[in-house]
């Protein structure tokens, strides 16, 4: 769901008040929670959408593919799997060729979330790590991050 305009606004705003020092985190969210309430149709979208997706993953958990034998032999596999993007197929009833479509979607799906993770991870380090190599060789007699941050600006200015 995209968010709308007079929400993102309400974000924006609220949030430029507590960075401005106008207004504290509870203030802005309060402003940020009565907008949102003003809009009683988002509100409604909002809980359609989740009780659907809720709907979506109870039926996915305890569906049953109707192989008694599947379910004890592969206990940790799902009654239905992915064949493609907007289709699954009940496991039990699968051919040949959409075990090969299913085991095709679980490989993408996992690999995008292990290499999308792996990726995160490692900026997250590199991010750290640049900040460490400067900030920490500057880091005694008791100075705090922010007094050494000023010293790398004074020596870059």
């Amino acid at each position: 769901m995209k968010t709308p305009q007079w929400l993102a606004t309400a974000v924006a705003d609220s949030g430029v008040n507590v960075l401005g020092g106008s207004a504290n985190r509870a203030e802005a969210e309060a402003a940020v929670i009565a907008a949102t309430r003003d809009h009683p149709e988002f509100l409604a979208e909002l809980g359609a959408a989740m009780a659907v997706r809720l709907l979506g993953k109870w039926i996915g958990e305890h569906e049953s593919g109707g192989d008694l034998f599947q379910t004890q032999m592969f206990p940790g596999l799902p009654a239905a799997m992915r064949v493609a993007p907007k289709r699954s197929t009940l496991v039990a009833d699968m051919t040949a060729e959409d075990l090969d479509h299913a085991k095709n979607m679980l490989w993408a799906r996992t690999k995008n979330q292990m290499d999308g993770a792996r990726e995160a991870a490692e900026h997250e380090r590199e991010v750290f790590m640049a900040f460490y190599g400067k900030v920490r060789p500057l880091l005694s007699g008791g100075l705090t991050v922010s007094e050494a941050i000023g010293r790398l600006a004074e020596r870059a200015a």
